[in-house]
């Protein structure tokens, strides 16, 4: 097994040139996840789940789409006319972003944004991205500092997928039961994604229910605005709007 290597961005890489193959989630204590592989991650704009489709109307100004996998965001806010950045830490990522089209592409972590997110007015966090910060200390950490530099429209559109509906990748009742007793929230995750024989560092990820989310806001600068999505098991999209709204 080749560690430490750009995994995802391999898988991308792939999936953007006709390859079929699903990435693989990896649980630190050893559960196995077939992930969601080209269907989702390459999708067209007809074929994403619906409260992301959905809350594309709430997508104001300049877009930094944050964790952009493959591009898919960002290049159909780009054929919208929007002026949109896409993000990614993965170089391959980024490569395979470009490859699909999308003008503009940065390759860097969500930390080496904020000096920059005053530049933006939207950021989109597709993909249950809300997750992206890995702890809850890091997910207060960030949002603070970009509430106090985002002009005071700003917005955010954060996806998660509640732990507690059965739909959270990876996540289980046995594992929230685990983590409780470790006393972290029951939908924090440490992963790590193989494909084919590569496999990227372990990484924490976090799922959220709708609640835990507007807990997690209080004190950042932002609250949770309109949420879209119905089913507790499926992703939704929750609008996050600066508290001066």
């Amino acid at each position: 097994m080749n560690r430490g290597a750009d995994a995802f961005g391999l898988a991308l890489w792939d999936w953007a040139r006709d390859g079929t193959d699903p990435e693989v989630y990896e649980r630190d204590d050893g559960f196995i996840d077939v992930g969601a592989g080209n269907e989702l991650f390459m999708a067209t704009f007809q074929d994403w789940p619906a409260p992301e489709r959905q809350a594309l109307r709430y997508v104001r100004g300049r877009v930094i789409d944050v964790g952009c996998g493959g591009g898919r965001v960002a290049l159909h806010l780009q054929q919208r006319g929007h002026d949109v950045v896409a993000l990614d830490a993965s170089p391959l990522a980024a490569k395979t972003t470009r490859l699909q089209g999308v003008k503009e592409t940065w390759c860097g972590s969500v930390d080496s944004l904020t000096r920059r997110i005053d530049s933006f007015d939207t950021v989109v966090l597709y993909g249950n991205n809300f997750g992206i910060f890995g702890t809850p200390e890091r997910i207060r950490r960030v949002l603070t500092a970009w509430a106090t530099r985002m002009p005071p429209h700003a917005r955010i559109l954060a996806e998660s997928t509640s732990p507690y509906g059965g739909g959270a990748p990876g996540i289980d009742r046995a594992y929230c039961g685990r983590n409780r007793e470790r006393g972290l929230m029951a939908g924090q995750a440490r992963l790590r994604v193989r494909y084919h024989d590569s496999a990227t560092d372990w990484f924490w990820w976090l799922f959220v229910s709708r609640s835990e989310m507007k807990s997690l806001l209080r004190g950042t600068g932002w609250h949770q605005g309109p949420v879209l999505g119905s089913s507790p098991q499926d992703p939704y999209v929750a609008v996050l709007m600066k508290d001066s709204d």
